[in-house]
Parts: C-alpha cells; sequence; structure tokens
C-alpha cells in the first residue's frame, strides 16, 4: 500500500485483519487448488519420476494441507481480533512458503530428461502460481513465500542445465515471475486501499447520521475520495499494465526465436497466461471504476452493423477453434447508447457464453421490439438453473457446478456483474431465459434510433473489400521507440530485433534525437508511449519530432489508459493507437500497416 502514512492506523489494522480473515475462509479453496495441481502434476510425470518420489511428495503436500486444516481451527475457536492478526498471518504464511517450497522441489528433483517433459513441468508449476494469485494476494507475505518458494528452485534448475536454450528460457522464467510478484504486489495495494476506503466511507456515514453540520464536511470528503480514486484508477491502468505488456512482448520475442516445436506449447501457454491476467485485471478496473463514479457516458445513435461485425471478427476464430459454430445476424437498425460500452456489453455476453459451450454454438442476433431493440446472445451451453438466474450479475458469483468450464478458462464471476452494472448506467434492461443442460438466452434491451437505411449494404462493402496487403516484413527498419520504462523498453527492442528490425530509443523526444543522431539515419516509424514522465503526452512528443526531423515520420501510440482522451488525442492527431498490453502480432501488424507508401502522408 504505497500511502499508509495517509490512513488512520486502527483502520489499517482493520484492514490487515479483513485480509489475513479472508485466507482462512478460503482454506477450503487453496487445499483444492493445491489437491488438483498435485493431481495434475503425478499424472504429467509419471512415467518420468519414481513412484516412491511421487508418492512422498504428495504425502508431504497432503501433510502441509492437513496442519493448514489444524491451523484453521484453531484459529475459529480463538476468533481473535485485529491485535492478533500479524501473528495467524504469520502463520499462514509460514503454510504458503512450506507450501511453495514442496512445488519448488517438484520443479527441481523431478526435473526430467525429456525437453517435452521439461516443459510440461514448467507449465505445472506456473499454472500453479497463477491459480494462487487470487487465493494469496490479499496478504503479500503470504503471496512472496509461495512464489518465490515455488519459482527459484526451478528456475535455478533450468539454468544448470547449461546450453544457451535452457539458459534463454531460465531467462524468460525469471522474467515472467518478476512479473507476477510485480502484478501482485501492486493488485495487494490497490486491494488494500479499497478496502481501506470502504472503512473510511462507512465511518463518514456513520457521522453524518450523527451530526448534519459534521454531514457537509463528510460529503466533501468523500468527494475527495473519489477524486483521488478516480486518479489511482488512472495511474492503476497504466503502471499495472507495463509489467502485462512487458511480458506479452518478451512472450512474442521468444515465440519467434523458440523455432524447436518443443519450446512452441510452453510458449502458448506462457501466452494463455498473461491472457487470462489480462482479462481479470481488466475486470477488476471495470468493477472500481464503475464502483468510483469515474465512467463517463458518450451517448449517440449509431448503426448495430458495426458493432455485429467486431463480434464476429474478435470470436470468430475463437469459437472454431473450440470446434463450435458462431453465426452473427446482421441488421441495419440502429440505436440509442454508448458504442463503447453497449459493445462491452455484447462482448462479455458473447465470450461468456462460448465459454460455458461444450457443443453446438452461439447465435448473436437482434428483435425489434417496439421502439426499443432486443440484442440476443443464444447459446447451446449447459444452462443455469432458476435459483441462480438472478445471482450470477452479482459481483465474484460463480455457480459451483458450472465450476468446471467447458473451455478451461479461469475467471473470477465479474462478466455478467459489469454487463448488468454497464446496463443500470446506460437504463437498458438485461434478461436471461433458460433451461439447465440445453443453452441460455442473453438479451439487453436497447432504445432504437433512427438512421441511413443504407448502414447495413456499407458495412457488407467494408467487410468485402480487401484489404491492402501491407509490407510483407520490418527487417531492415529502424524503429524509434520512447517510453520511460527501461523495462518496456528493452521488450520492445527484443521483440523487433527479433523481427530483424533495429531500435532507436529514448524516454522522450529529446532523448530520441541524441540517439538518432549517432545514427546519422531518420527512424522509419516511432512507437511511443502515451504517459510518459513528468506527465508528458506521447503524441506531444510524435509531433515534436516531427517538427524537428521535418518529415511525417509514421508513428503509433501504445496506451495503457481505459479513458476516451488517449483515444481522442491520438485521433485528432491522426496516430494509430494500441492499448496495453500490446499483442505481438497486432503491433506488428499495425507497423506493417504504418510502412505502406503513403501511409504517412495519409495519417499526417
Amino acid at each position: 500500500m504505497p500511502h499508509h502514512t495517509a490512513l488512520d492506523r486502527a483502520r489499517i489494522a482493520r484492514v490487515r485483519a479483513d485480509q489475513v480473515a479472508s485466507l482462512y475462509a478460503r482454506w477450503h479453496l487453496t487445499s483444492a487448488s493445491m489437491g488438483f495441481g498435485a493431481v495434475i502434476l503425478c499424472g504429467v510425470m509419471w512415467q518420468e519420476v519414481p513412484l516412491r518420489v511421487l508418492t512422498a511428495w504428495v504425502a508431504l503436500i497432503v501433510a502441509n494441507q492437513l496442519w493448514r486444516g489444524a491451523l484453521v481451527r484453531a484459529w475459529r475457536k480463538a476468533q481473535p481480533g485485529a491485535a492478533a492478526a500479524v501473528r495467524w498471518g504469520r502463520y499462514w504464511a509460514i503454510g504458503s512458503t512450506i507450501a511453495g517450497a514442496l512445488w519448488g522441489v517438484a520443479g527441481s528433483a523431478m526435473f526430467p530428461a525429456s525437453p517435452a517433459y521439461q516443459g510440461l513441468l514448467m507449465v505445472c508449476l506456473f499454472g500453479v502460481v497463477l491459480g494462487a494469485l487470487n487465493l494469496t494476494a490479499d496478504y503479500k507475505p503470504s503471496f512472496y513465500g509461495f512464489v518465490l518458494a515455488a519459482l527459484v528452485p526451478p528456475i535455478v534448475r533450468v539454468g544448470l542445465v547449461g546450453d544457451a536454450p535452457h539458459a534463454f528460457l531460465a531467462g524468460v522464467m525469471l522474467i515472467v515471475m518478476i512479473g507476477i510478484l510485480a502484478f501482485g504486489h501492486r493488485l495487494n495495494d490497490i486491494l488494500t486501499e479499497a478496502l481501506a476506503t470502504r472503512y473510511q466511507n462507512s465511518e463518514l456515514i456513520d457521522e453524518l447520521k450523527a451530526r448534519t453540520r459534521a454531514a457537509m464536511d463528510a460529503r466533501a470528503a468523500a468527494e475527495a475520495a473519489n477524486r483521488g480514486k478516480s486518479q489511482l484508477l488512472a495511474a492503476a491502468s497504466h503502471d499495472l499494465r507495463q509489467p502485462l505488456h512487458a511480458l506479452s512482448l518478451y512472450v512474442g520475442a521468444l515465440g519467434v526465436r523458440a523455432r524447436d516445436a518443443e519450446w512452441q506449447p510452453l510458449v502458448g501457454n506462457v501466452q494463455k497466461a498473461i491472457d487470462a491476467l489480462e482479462t481479470q485485471f481488466g475486470q477488476l478496473l471495470d468493477l472500481s471504476r464503475l464502483d468510483a463514479g469515474a465512467l463517463v457516458l458518450s451517448r449517440r445513435a449509431f448503426p448495430l452493423g458495426a458493432l455485429l461485425a467486431e463480434i464476429a471478427e474478435t470470436f470468430g476464430a475463437q469459437a472454431s477453434a473450440r470446434g463450435l459454430v458462431l453465426r452473427v445476424v446482421q441488421t441495419r437498425l440502429w440505436v440509442d447508447s454508448d458504442p463503447e460500452l453497449l459493445a462491452r456489453i455484447v462482448r462479455n455476453l458473447v465470450a461468456n457464453a462460448l465459454n460455458y459451450t461444450r457443443e453446438g454454438g452461439v447465435v448473436v442476433g437482434v428483435r425489434l421490439r417496439g421502439s426499443r431493440v432486443a440484442i440476443e446472445v443464444v447459446d447451446t451451453g449447459v444452462g443455469i438453473a432458476p435459483e441462480h438466474r438472478e445471482r450470477i450479475f452479482d459481483d465474484f458469483y460463480q455457480i459451483a457446478e458450472r465450476a468446471e468450464r467447458p473451455s478451461r478458462q479461469s475467471g473470477m464471476g465479474l462478466g455478467l456483474a459489469i454487463v448488468r452494472r454497464f446496463a443500470q448506467l446506460l437504463g437498458h434492461d438485461v434478461t436471461v431465459a433458460s433451461v439447465l443442460g440445453r443453452g441460455s438466452r442473453f438479451s439487453i434491451v436497447v432504445p432504437r434510433a433512427m438512421g441511413a437505411a443504407d448502414s447495413s449494404r456499407r458495412v457488407r462493402t467494408l467487410r468485402r473489400r480487401a484489404p491492402e496487403r501491407p509490407p510483407a516484413t520490418l527487417r531492415g527498419r529502424i524503429v524509434g521507440v520512447i517510453d520511460d520504462d527501461p523495462a518496456a523498453i528493452e521488450a520492445m527492442r527484443s521483440l523487433f530485433c527479433a523481427w530483424g528490425a533495429a531500435v532507436a530509443d529514448g524516454a522522450d523526444a529529446q532523448a530520441l534525437l541524441a540517439r538518432l543522431g549517432d545514427l546519422e539515419r531518420y527512424p522509419d516509424m516511432l512507437v511511443v508511449d502515451y504517459r510518459l514522465a513528468a506527465g508528458a503526452s506521447g503524441v506531444d512528443a510524435v509531433l515534436t519530432l516531427r517538427d524537428e526531423l521535418g518529415a511525417p515520420i509514421p508513428a503509433l501510440i501504445v496506451s495503457g489508459d481505459t479513458g476516451r482522451e488517449a483515444a481522442t488525442q491520438a485521433r485528432e492527431a491522426g496516430l494509430a493507437i494500441l492499448a496495453k498490453p500490446v499483442i505481438p502480432g497486432a503491433l506488428e501488424g499495425a507497423c506493417l500497416a504504418l510502412l505502406k507508401p503513403g501511409a504517412a502522408s495519409r495519417a499526417a
């Protein structure tokens, strides 16, 4: 937590007590996670490790969890207060460290000779650590103890193999571990700050009830707290995306360099883990922004055709990869809503439908209901029992029997909660109809608007038009990178070098100009972070460079901000923009598109 001194010590003690209590309350989830991970590891290493070794290791896992179970019973009996929370938290952290050490021992002592099984072992270990993030991030000592004890031994063991591929893999694993530690640390800060702010607001509400005059002061304090929370969210949006952004670029570089087919599954699984982290982090930020009232609506009339075309393009490949059919029925209807928030509602509904569908598919279509339009997402999935149909929209609610999803993706129970909260903010109705075992129908009902009759024809024309072919490679290009984060610059350098390009970097426009002066060559394009040090803007940096160099150099803005300001400024300056964490394929495609003949002049 970055500013403990600004908060009352008693409130901090209450926060710590609640965090420790949450660890003990979720003991059953911790035991289930350890048991599930142990079963998977034994299944993977069954033919590579002697049975007596696996048996002994599982026995130690069980013994540690039984000891922690006894600790939970003692905690429930003692019902300790805030004063004893640190001591009980220390006990739990010891158990977490022992659990992590057992996984670390498995990663080093059971290290197989086969590269393929080595990759599977590392995927198991990182999967267990990422799964434990939700269970341990509440309390830093427990989180650090588990992650370090679980990952340091296997990283050292991989590095001791001695050849170049294993040394490179050990380096990537170390970078991923550091990213996980940084993410967990900052996530704990935000969760702690939010919990402390909740208690502070509760105290202010009590004070409002007690005195009328104090109510005015409390209201002013609450408004100040909301402004501070909005600023915190803006900073979190950028700062917490930075390690994920760098991780994604490093994994992209590894994917380019690791040509051996044995390493490709490992790279793919690490990328999936990063994608899962980004999804969960984005959901947490959305929920926090809703709680802080930091979302500003931008309602207007617009055609649904473009939104549906985007849904088809975004989820088509994902559905095909799972053997499902995704059918999106086009329409000419216009609606009155916020295009960005409505698109996110529909995306969440489609993603949820695909996650819970084993066979068949998902249909997205539109029905006209008088003066309103119902956007419907229908699936042939597992369905929802009647007693759960309202609670599925609650924050963090997950149905126990639906926890084993067909898609095998983890989640926190926030997707539908955000759908309901966004819909309430927009004044739209969300309904669900479902038959257990046969599927579900989710509907979002939006006011109809009058628009151009040929809107759907324009959408279809744009989709049929073949895009211009960009240059086939970045090899031999000079890319100017501006970012005040050294880790992001190094990740960019690794990725662009893997593509055959050279990188000139700097923390601001002047630093990059000095580096270019040493090269005595103009860059072919620029990749610039939107938010730079001392409040500087990446858009201004691009304009400065173009003015100093006297050329409309193609430029791409990379932004971790979730608001509209970055996209608006980039659009007004005629610049392309990508959101962090950047997917390497999207970055390459955007760069190649900007390097097409005439692209820079059109953008400028």
